[in-house]
């Protein structure tokens, strides 16, 4: 009987481990899975043209004043230019600054490191608008 009990009690100690892990998994933010194709500590403001970070990012380090430098086939203009729907930075110490002209001009946008924003359509302008395909440069502010 000590045997039978035993088992019980073992049974009921996994159980009581397994939902712990199962709540633990739960609570894991499902944003870093969605932008993982942008390295962790990697350095790099990643940028995708789908919202919920869909599809392959384009990845920029250091100052860029005009984004029509970068290709992409998938964009209107053939280029990243105006073509970010959801965005994430990897920055290894600082806050990602996009515009939304080139060369830093019209609205700009501080992007905390480790954060980012999964539909760029639901983050508004200061001059009216969202976000949603309009970035144009980026720099780092390091405060």
């Amino acid at each position: 009987m000590a045997s039978k009990s035993w088992r019980r009690t073992a049974a009921a100690a996994v159980g009581v481990v397994l939902a712990a892990g199962a709540g633990a998994v739960a609570l894991a933010p499902a944003a870093q899975a969605a932008h993982a194709d942008c390295p962790q500590e990697s350095g790099y403001l990643c940028f995708w043209d789908g919202t919920n970070y869909a599809g392959t990012p384009g990845k920029l380090s250091g100052a860029n004043t005009n984004w029509t430098a970068f290709p992409r086939s998938g964009c209107p203009s053939g280029t990243w230019n105006d073509c970010a729907s959801s965005i994430w930075n990897e920055g290894l110490s600082c806050d990602a600054v996009v515009h939304s002209a080139a060369n830093y001009g019209g609205d700009p946008w501080v992007i905390k490191r480790d954060t980012g924003a999964a539909n760029l359509a639901d983050w508004k302008r200061p001059s009216g608008g969202n976000w949603n395909n309009v970035i144009s440069s980026n720099k780092w502010f390091c405060g």
